[in-house]
């Protein structure tokens, strides 16, 4: 078995027990777990409802392959009968004179009949050859499916992860504040801060906290996306791996991108495929302007012979072995008008290959102008979030020697708490873009 597969096959199961025993010991609370989206993945392709839903329309597609061979068998019929027969009755024309005679009371009767298609102008093969492409054709729409059940999970996790972040700055915004109200409580007794300036922050407090409310409620909606759709406990909690920010590095030419969506995008396979189906479809089609040729052999064991009068208590056996031809002339006047329609499918399905590349190569295209943008964004945010916190460093010390309002201050305060927000959510867009990279590529 390939490593990798044998990897991804433990951590699975190791997965699945760790969640087990949260499971177990936690059923009344809240269990963080850190799980890498990766991890989320293989998941995924175990426990999501559509992946499973495709999965057996592949294995059914399989099963039509092997019963499409059967055609290459031989047919062969066996009957068998016993039966009693009554005297015969012999009379003339008009039905006087009538008199019975004698018969031999049973009869038996044995057949074996063998066929065998030798020639039936490829409708046999091109059949097979065809549900080889149907089978094809469901493997590719589970691969397209699986990889836009996996980016619907990054999409979830990256929420998750994104209002995690924002979390993390507002309580540490919510602790500065309060800190700073505690300071300013202290001053108020020494008459050097007016009670209207401590109310300001009170008010920005509660504001934050409010916030903190609604971050909280969109990282348990993220979650609960998120454990449903792979069927986990209702009591585990997704803490998102922090170190994917800084795996996601590569960088890529267009040119390059645009090759790997060539070789591995389904939806392109898929359409290229279409055409073989369509293909196959007319070869089918125009084999039924061909004989059908058979090998036939039979063998018949009878008794007694009924073909003499009066009968012969006699076992009688006949065989034969020989070829047979045979051809549907309705073909002839059928076949021009299914050709034609069989025609129409290839061009129709060639012509939405074409179509279905364009798409991928401008899907392929925009994804990877917004990569390029993630990181001028990042490098943007950056220097923002600098600024912000330089400016709110001149500004309170300002403020501490009367130059400037408690507005000022408080307008410095937003302006980085901000900038520290559009920072996060910048890291994270970066990884977004990356994963669509993958989406649209088919290497999801």
């Amino acid at each position: 078995m390939n490593k990798g597969i044998r990897f991804n096959i433990t951590i699975v199961f190791a997965m699945c027990f760790t969640l087990f025993t949260l499971t177990v010991l936690g059923q009344n609370e809240k269990n963080k777990t850190v799980i890498a989206l990766r991890e989320l993945f293989d998941l995924a392709d175990i426990c999501h409802q559509t992946i499973k839903s495709y999965e057996a329309s592949v294995r059914v597609a399989d099963g039509a392959v092997e019963v499409s061979k059967n055609a290459l068998l031989p047919d062969v019929n066996f009957s068998a009968s016993v039966n009693y027969m009554g005297d015969a009755w012999m009379s003339d024309r008009d039905f006087s004179n009538g008199s019975n005679l004698d018969s031999p009371h049973f009869g038996n009767n044995f057949a074996l009949e063998v066929s065998q298609v030798i020639f039936a102008g490829g409708a046999i093969s091109n059949t097979i050859e065809a549900t080889k492409l149907q089978s094809e054709l469901a493997k590719l729409d589970l691969q397209h499916q699986r990889t836009q059940v996996r980016f619907l999970i990054t999409g979830y996790y990256l929420n998750l992860y994104k209002y995690r972040n924002m979390l993390l700055v507002y309580e540490k915004n919510i602790s500065s504040t309060e800190q700073i109200i505690k300071d300013m409580k202290a001053k108020e007794a020494e008459g050097v801060v007016l009670n209207n300036d401590i109310t300001r922050y009170e008010v920005q407090l509660q504001n934050l906290l409010y916030k903190r409310t609604e971050l909280l409620s969109a990282i348990e909606i993220y979650n609960n996306q998120l454990i449903t759709t792979l069927d986990l406990p209702k009591t585990l909690e997704i803490m998102p791996d922090t170190t994917m920010l800084d795996a996601v590095t590569k960088h890529y030419s267009a040119s390059e991108l645009q090759g790997i969506a060539a070789v591995h995008s389904p939806i392109i396979k898929m359409a290229e495929t279409n055409i073989d189906l369509s293909e196959k479809s007319l070869d089918i089609i125009k084999s039924g302007l061909l004989p059908k040729v058979s090998f036939m052999a039979a063998d018949n064991f009878i008794g007694p012979i009924t073909t003499m009068v009066p009968p012969v208590n006699s076992n009688l056996n006949i065989w034969y072995v020989g070829i047979g031809i045979s051809y549907n002339v309705g073909k002839l006047y059928k076949t021009p008008a299914e050709t034609s329609k069989g025609r129409e499918a290839v061009s129709h399905a060639e012509m939405k290959f074409a179509e279905t590349q364009e798409q991928v190569e401008l899907n392929v295209h925009d994804a990877y102008v917004h990569y390029l943008n993630a990181f001028e964004l990042l490098r943007t945010q950056e220097k923002s979030l600098q600024l912000a916190n330089e400016n709110y460093g001149v500004t309170e010390n300002r403020y501490k020697n009367d130059l400037v309002l408690l507005i000022d201050l408080l307008d410095a305060d937003d302006l980085r708490l901000n900038a520290e927000i559009q920072y996060e959510n910048a890291k994270i867009n970066i990884v977004y873009n990356y994963y669509k990279l993958l989406y649209v590529t088919g290497t999801l």
